[in-house]
């Protein structure tokens, strides 16, 4: 399967917590490793009277493509399972569009260590590396 074929997949297997988030795949790439998906931070995931989107929020807009990332690179059905999750939040994320890149840091066979970096209007927000146990389904 090539990178379109694999995008378009993507795009089209969102999960329910995925379509909470308004997630959308925009690019895949296989060499080197990396997607960019798209969120819509809605009113619904603020505090501070609708201004600042909480930091639960922000941490799974930069979980998610670690894991689709590694969806779009296995030929076979897998669950990533996140093992670890190190967030820092660099600025405060407000409601509206926001867009993560993910990118592999070391692929083994049953583990992926992961980094992804979130965006809004240009600007980065947050960061995160993740350990993400590869769990093959049968």
């Amino acid at each position: 399967m090539d990178d379109l074929e694999i995008l378009k997949k993507l795009q089209a297997e969102t999960a329910p917590c995925g379509e909470i988030l308004g997630l959308q795949c925009l690019r895949f790439q296989s060499d080197p490793p990396e997607i960019e998906i798209e969120f819509n931070a809605k009113f619904e995931f603020t505090h501070s009277d609708g201004q600042v989107v909480q930091g639960g929020f922000v941490a799974a807009m930069l979980d998610a493509p670690m894991a689709h990332l590694l969806m779009g690179l296995h030929t076979e059905k897998i669950i990533p399972m996140t093992l670890d999750i190190n967030v820092s939040y660099l600025a405060p994320s407000r409601p509206g569009k926001l867009n993560c890149v993910a990118e592999v840091v070391q692929l083994g066979k049953s583990t992926a260590f992961m980094a992804s970096r979130l965006y809004q209007q240009q600007k980065l927000v947050a960061t995160a590396t993740s350990t993400i146990k590869i769990i093959p389904v049968a």
